[in-house]
């Protein structure tokens, strides 16, 4: 906007509040409807109609923060052209992180504001709204300040008639003022105001109530009295309308308004209440205390708002969250929660339990805390594809408070959707230790022969399935064993397999494997050989022939990384009945 367009825009502004005779307002029915509604509608603590003076000095039309110096925020959100101006964070914005209402006690985070205007395009200032509590909007809120923004510009617009002092306003221009519209047009603008004030109220399931000290007369809107089930126009007596509370509530609210007389001070409870139906409610109940000029309490007012659906969102999420730390609490399964870089931030007596710790020894420790050092590397791994991949699930072996190590099986999710919070792992095993043990007790009895200790052929197939490693292959067959078995008994036999398989682990490595293929065949296989370290092995075992249990057959061959371990095989047992046929026969 040019700077001649913006001195246009703020003259139309100021004639606008003079001629509104608003920049003098003081607390009015109308005014306190308004901001009640508002802060109702959208749940913050605070509603203001704020105007703006030719100075830039925000005018707090009504609102209990009125009374602060230069309250530079609401010059921000009072001027506000058009839409709906939201901060949702104030002390992220840099046009009021400083403000007194921001920075000081008050401590407010959280600000809205629609602008208040007179036609289409003339503003006079805005309706606002306040929490500490950072936060946005949704459409529906907007949509509820736009319509009470609206009653309010009525209202304004009607204050230059319905006065009745004509006295100048403070700092306006006589010149500038309207004259007085008839009663009659005056009193259509009335109407037409309490009609949109009570599509607002039906819209938020909030109406208006009045108690004038000096008759105890009671006013209820429409809205009000549909609230109470009872027929609109309808005036309770004083006891009438505290009967409508339930007993417990009585007492909170007499206290409330005994205190609000004292004090001057308002209330906002939340109470329940049973209509004249007999249905049970709960309903929000707001008040603020009105004086006379001479500072005696004239009357109360405030507004009711059926908060029912509200309460059994908030009693269902209750019930919930106290199921959850029951189930948290008194799961047999392993719960717990940690942090992006693996630090425990909750853990439930099970899965402490397990380990042989407390609750609170785990807490705050990083997992890794729990696991032998050569493991760590994995746990890395296994954070970064949580993080990718939002879950991940697996075993998970860890060490207890005793040094025995357990197996946890997990499914771990991450919780990123936290609303001003940091994102964390929600995690549940099972300590699947006994059953791990077990299976692999079982498979160990699988893939080994039970006589002599080596591994079987199902443990071949095994090896087989996997080509990325090179091996060098050694295949035997012991000379004259059947001659054995036939001449001094089967039991003699499998003493000489069993001695078999002591002489060839003795010539092998840890990470080689000694395999009996069945009867009297062995084959040894040499992890990652070539042909130098495999001749090497049957050179040794060859000069070691004396201290073996039986004679045997070698027959040796390469299998290079990538190759069949089958073919590797195939071409050793070729190897072998070459040597053997070279070899002279035995003779009975």
């Amino acid at each position: 906007m040019s700077a001649a367009a913006h001195h246009a825009d703020e003259t139309l502004r100021l004639a606008t509040l003079r001629a509104m005779a608003a920049l003098d307002t003081r607390a009015e029915p109308l005014f306190d409807a308004i901001v009640r509604s508002a802060a109702a509608a959208t749940g913050r603590a605070l509603a203001l109609i704020v105007l703006v003076d030719a100075d830039g000095r925000g005018l707090a039309v009504h609102g209990p923060a009125a009374d602060i110096d230069e309250p530079s925020v609401l010059r921000v959100l009072a001027k506000a052209s058009s839409g709906v101006l939201e901060i949702p964070d104030a002390r992220l914005d840099p046009r009021c992180a400083d403000d007194p209402l921001v920075a000081g006690a008050a401590g407010i985070r959280g600000f809205a504001a629609v602008p208040i205007r007179r036609g289409e395009s003339a503003k006079a200032g805005a309706l606002c709204v306040l929490d500490r509590a950072p936060g946005a909007l949704d459409e529906r809120q907007h949509e509820t300040l736009r319509q009470l923004a609206r009653a309010a510009a009525h209202a304004l617009e009607m204050r230059p008639v319905l006065r009745r002092d004509d006295v100048a306003p403070v700092g306006a221009a006589t010149s500038l003022r309207q004259p007085p519209e008839p009663a009659r047009e005056a009193e259509r603008k009335r109407r037409a105001n309490e009609a949109l004030l009570e599509r607002t109220g039906r819209l938020l399931d909030a109406g208006g109530w009045e108690l004038d000290l000096a008759t105890n007369a009671i006013t209820w809107s429409d809205q009000t009295c549909r609230l109470h089930d009872v027929p609109p126009g309808f005036h309770p007596s004083l006891e009438e309308a505290v009967s409508f509370y339930d007993p417990v509530a009585r007492p909170v609210i007499d206290a409330a308004v005994r205190k609000g007389i004292a004090t001057g001070e308002g209330w906002d409870l939340q109470l329940p209440l049973t209509t004249a139906t007999g249905r049970k409610i709960w309903v929000r109940a707001v008040g603020v205390v009105e004086r006379a000029d001479d500072g005696s309490v004239r009357r109360l007012a405030g507004a009711f708002q059926d908060i029912t659906l509200q309460r059994r969102a908030i009693a269902a999420l209750e019930a919930s969250d106290r199921r959850y730390r029951k189930l948290f609490q008194y799961s047999p399964g392993l719960i717990c929660t940690h942090d992006h870089e693996g630090v425990l931030l909750s853990v439930n007596p099970a899965a402490a339990k397990s380990l042989g710790y407390s609750v609170g020894e785990m807490i705050g420790r990083p997992l890794t805390d729990f696991m032998r050092p050569e493991r760590r590397a994995r746990f890395a791994e296994y954070l970064l594809r949580l993080m990718r991949g939002n879950s991940d699930a697996g075993m998970l072996q860890v060490v207890a408070k005793d040094g025995s190590e357990h197996v946890w099986q997990y499914h771990n999710v991450l919780d990123d959707d936290v609303e001003g919070d940091d994102p964390y792992v929600l995690g549940h095993a099972l300590d699947v230790t006994e059953r791990f043990r077990q299976e692999s007790q079982l498979r160990e009895w699988s893939i080994h022969d039970p006589l002599t200790g080596c591994f079987n052929r199902r443990y071949l197939a095994e090896l087989a399935a996997d080509p990325a490693v090179g091996w060098g292959c050694i295949v035997f067959d012991l000379d004259h064993f059947k001659h054995v078995n036939d001449t001094h008994g089967h039991a003699r036999g499998d003493e000489v397999l069993v001695a078999m398989a002591v002489f060839l682990r003795s010539h092998v490595r840890p990470q080689d494997a000694v395999i009996r293929l069945g009867g009297d065949e062995f084959l040894v296989l040499l992890r990652g050989a070539g042909e130098a370290l495999t001749r090497g092995v049957v050179e040794r075992l060859d000069a070691d022939r004396a201290e073996a249990p039986i004679g045997f057959t070698m027959g040796a061959a390469i299998v290079e990384q990538g190759a069949s371990l089958e073919a590797g095989l195939g071409e050793a047992d070729r190897r072998l009945y070459k040597a053997r046929e070279g070899r002279p026969k035995r003779t009975t």
